[in-house]
């Protein structure tokens, strides 16, 4: 008997996870392990929420160290002064970034849609951990994100929940 709740707590955790991480596919596999669609519709919003919650407060603490850290690398490899390093770092604009299709797609999004785009968007074209990080970098001032986020995450939830009990 153990050994079948064992078995449903790890399918559960599994699905909470994947929730976490790449929420768009999680109501496909909670329904393949046989969970109902109430069930689905939970576990998958619980999941994207605590994905949210998760790395959201990840990529603060992830740009604050860069941040923090970058002048200081900079000037290891450089050999110039931290303080000299910092204005050449923010004069030169050394850490230019690489274009990719994924970028490019981001920065079309912002520029389009916005915050309502982002929050919209995150749980099934970004994925979890790319919402999470552009809100925290371009929209943690405004003081509802991590709400709106989450509604955000129950309306998908229920909408990929019920087009997958459908068909």
């Amino acid at each position: 008997m153990n050994f079948f709740i064992g078995i449903k707590l790890f399918k559960l955790l599994q699905v909470l996870f994947i929730s976490a991480v790449k929420f768009l596919f999680a109501p496909f596999i909670s329904i393949g392990y046989g969970f109902n669609y109430f069930q689905t519709v939970l576990i998958t919003a619980v999941g994207g929420i605590l994905g949210i919650l998760f790395f959201y407060f990840l990529s603060r603490w992830i740009i604050r160290q860069y941040y923090l850290y970058s002048p200081l690398v900079y000037s290891y490899f450089t050999g110039e002064k931290i303080e000299k390093s910092i204005g050449t770092l923010q004069k030169d604009n050394l850490l230019k970034k690489k274009f990719t299709r994924k970028n490019k797609l981001i920065i079309n999004i912002r520029n389009k849609y916005g915050y309502i785009g982002i929050i919209l968007l995150t749980p099934v074209l970004l994925s979890i951990p790319i919402g999470a990080f552009l809100a925290q970098k371009y929209y943690s001032k405004k003081n509802n994100t991590l709400i709106y986020l989450s509604i955000s995450i129950v309306l998908w939830s229920f909408f990929i929940s019920s087009v997958f009990f459908l068909f």
